[in-house]
């Protein structure tokens, strides 16, 4: 009688099946990354949108209201650098602080302490960062301000989530009907000073006392106002995104 062997070696896949079942897995994966690479892509570019807009409605607001230490005292016949009749001649000034990356405005958030009292411009001082606790007695508020403002350059460093440089450059009338960016960032062409950018009858001023510019916004990598001394706009490369704005009188 015979005896049957007491281990049989157990049939694996022929060479087919496995050819088959490696076409099967290639199938289903080009159908997943049909459908779902494209639909990354777009969540990505709505939310890169989103972040954009929402900084550059940031800048915007800024630069359209007077904080309280910025208003100019009762008797100032002239706007300066700090100290504004209007909004306008607020937004003029700040539009020339981008001839320098080191001069430039800054949009940053922080975690407010509203525990402490306000400070002169209405903001409460930053929670520093290694006792950053959301929810107990701060807020995250989002601030555009010049990158040596003495106010707030020292909030820069408790920031949270990425900080932003601007870029502005005024858009000029370039004749027959085209327009062109300015030769140099911060400069604002027809007038030195905010009172003097008026539209009079017989000037070659198609926007009267609007000033339209683009906006570039740069990362601000590593985050540290000393870093940025000395450097031009050539060296940071190029902006993460850019928006064309205007302010006017």
């Amino acid at each position: 009688m015979k005896q049957r062997p007491a281990n049989r070696r157990l049939r694996g896949f022929t060479l087919m099946e496995t050819l088959l079942a490696i076409g099967l897995v290639g199938i289903l994966l080009s159908i997943f990354l049909t459908v779902f690479v494209p639909a990354r892509s777009m969540v990505r570019q709505a939310l890169t949108r989103q972040e954009a807009e929402r900084i550059s409605g940031i800048l915007r607001a800024e630069m359209s209201f007077l904080r309280p230490d910025e208003q100019a005292s009762a008797g100032t016949t002239a706007a300066s650098d700090g100290q504004f009749l209007s909004p306008f001649d607020k937004a003029f000034f700040w539009m020339q602080h981008s001839r320098t990356p080191s001069n430039a405005i800054v949009i940053f958030s922080y975690r407010a302490d509203t525990t402490k009292s306000m400070r002169a411009d209405g903001t409460y001082p930053p929670v520093p960062a290694s006792r950053n606790i959301p929810g107990q007695g701060n807020q995250l508020i989002t601030l555009a301000c010049p990158l040596n403002d003495s106010l707030h350059k020292d909030d820069i460093k408790d920031a949270v989530g990425p900080v932003f440089l601007v870029k502005m450059t005024q858009i000029v009338d370039a004749g027959g009907g085209k327009y062109q960016l300015a030769g140099q960032p911060g400069s604002i062409s027809g007038a030195t000073s905010p009172d003097k950018y008026v539209s009079e009858d017989g000037e070659k001023n198609p926007w009267g006392g609007v000033v339209i510019y683009r906006a570039d916004f740069y990362h601000m990598s590593p985050p540290n106002p000393a870093r940025y001394k000395g450097k031009s706009w050539k060296r940071l490369g190029r902006p993460m995104f850019s928006v064309n704005m205007s302010f006017r009188r």
